[in-house]
C-alpha cells in the first residue's frame, strides 16, 4: 500500500478537481492535457506550443502542483517543463527564424537562458549553414558549468598535482573565451564580405572598429593557452610568449590574430578583400569549426603560401629571434618605453639588416 506524506497529500489535493480549482480551470487543464497528448514528434514549432501550454497551466496551478501535473500529463520532468516555458517566454522574438532553421528543442533549451547577443550569434551561425551540437552552442553562449566550489578547492592543493589541476581549469576557461571571441570575429568577417557577391566594395575601417580589439584579446588568449614563455635576452626583462611551431596552422592563427589586433597589420585596399577570403576566413573556420586548410599536407599550395617568407629570407633580413644577441638586447631595451601590450606587435615588425651598405650598393646599381 502506498504511503503518502503530508506534502504529497497536499500536492495531490491541489490538483484534485473541486479542491482549489474552479470548473472553468478544471476544463482548461483537461483541454491542455488533450492538446498536449495530441502532439506528435517534437519539432521547433511544437516546442513553442508545449511552452505555451505549460505557461497556461502555470497560471492555473500552484508551483508545487505544476510539477506533479507535468510529470503526470507530459511524462517528463519539471525541469524539462521549465525549459519549455523558458523557450516560449524568452525566445518569442526569434520564433520565425528558429522555426525556419528547424532548431532542435535541446538547442532551444540552451538559447532560452542565454544573453541576447549570444542568441543572435548562434542563430546567425545556424542560418549560415553551421551544424552546431548542443555542446558547441553551450560553449558559444558561455553555458559551461562553472564548478566554482571545485575551482576554489583546487587552489588549495599543493605540489605538481595541484598546479596541473589549476592549469587545466585555467585552460578550460580561457578556451571558452577564445572560442566565443573567434566565433564573433568570424561572423563579422563573413558579414563584411557579403557585398562581394554584388561586385561591391568591402570597407576596411568599419570592420576594424568591430573586431580589432577582439582580435587583440583572442591573441592574448591563444598565447595564454598554448604558447610557452621564453626568457628575454636581458635578465631584467619580463618573459614573453613564444611563437608556436613554425609551419603549423596554429602558428598561422597566432600570427593572424597578432596582425589583426593592430591597424598596421591589415593590408591595403587592393589586397584587403582577397586577404579576408584566402587567409582570414579559412584560418578562423579552422579555429571555430575545425576545418582543415586547403593545400595542407605538402601540396603546391603550401609552397606558394610560404614563398613570401622565403623571398624575405633570401634578402638577408633577420627577424628578432634570429638577430645577434647584442642587437636583441638593444631592441629589448628600446621597447621598454612601449606599453607591454604593444611590444609583441612592434617587435614582430622589426628586422635587422646585417649588410646595409651592400644592399644600398645594389639599389644604386639597379
Amino acid at each position: 500500500m502506498a504511503k503518502y506524506t503530508h506534502k504529497k497529500r497536499q500536492a495531490i489535493a491541489e490538483t484534485r478537481p473541486g479542491q482549489t480549482l474552479s470548473r472553468a480551470q478544471q476544463g482548461e487543464l483537461k483541454w491542455l492535457r488533450d492538446a498536449f497528448q495530441s502532439l506528435g514528434r517534437r519539432t521547433t514549432a511544437q516546442a513553442y506550443e508545449v511552452g505555451g501550454y505549460l505557461v497556461r497551466a502555470k497560471s492555473i496551478l500552484p508551483e508545487r502542483a505544476l510539477g506533479t501535473w507535468i510529470k503526470a500529463v507530459c511524462k517528463f520532468t519539471p525541469k524539462t517543463g521549465r525549459n519549455y516555458i523558458a523557450v516560449h517566454t524568452n525566445l518569442m522574438e526569434y520564433k520565425e527564424r528558429l522555426e525556419a532553421a528547424a532548431v532542435a528543442p535541446t538547442v532551444l533549451f540552451v538559447l532560452a537562458y542565454a544573453e541576447q547577443p549570444d542568441v543572435e550569434r548562434v542563430i546567425s551561425a545556424i542560418e549560415a549553414g553551421e551544424q552546431l551540437t548542443v555542446a558547441q552552442v553551450k560553449t558559444m553562449v558561455g553555458a559551461v558549468p562553472t564548478k566554482k566550489a571545485t575551482n576554489e578547492a583546487a587552489l588549495d592543493v599543493g605540489g605538481m598535482a595541484g598546479l596541473r589541476k589549476i592549469a587545466e581549469l585555467k585552460v578550460e576557461e580561457d578556451s571558452v573565451k577564445f572560442l566565443q571571441l573567434t566565433t564573433g570575429i568570424l561572423k563579422r568577417v563573413e558579414k563584411a564580405i557579403e557585398p562581394l557577391a554584388q561586385n561591391r566594395a568591402v570597407f576596411k575601417g568599419p570592420l576594424q572598429e568591430l573586431i580589432m580589439d577582439d582580435c587583440k584579446h583572442a591573441h592574448d588568449l591563444i598565447n595564454s593557452i598554448a604558447a610557452p614563455l621564453q626568457p628575454a635576452m636581458v635578465a631584467s626583462v619580463n618573459w614573453r610568449p613564444a611563437r608556436l611551431t613554425e609551419g603549423t596552422t596554429w602558428r598561422k592563427v597566432q600570427e593572424l590574430l597578432s596582425a589583426m589586433g593592430g591597424a598596421n597589420g591589415w593590408p591595403g585596399r587592393e589586397d584587403f578583400a582577397p586577404w579576408l577570403q584566402a587567409e582570414v576566413i579559412p584560418l578562423l573556420r579552422f579555429v571555430v569549426h575545425g576545418e582543415a586548410l586547403q593545400g595542407d599536407g605538402g601540396g603546391d599550395d603550401s609552397v606558394d603560401a610560404a614563398a613570401p617568407l622565403d623571398n624575405e629570407a633570401d634578402d638577408g633580413l633577420f627577424a628578432f629571434e634570429d638577430m645577434p644577441s647584442k642587437v636583441q638586447e638593444t631592441v629589448a631595451n628600446a621597447l621598454e618605453i612601449v606599453s607591454p601590450e604593444r611590444r609583441d606587435e612592434i617587435r614582430s615588425q622589426i628586422v635587422f639588416d646585417p649588410k646595409p651598405m651592400k644592399r644600398q650598393y645594389k639599389k644604386l646599381a639597379a
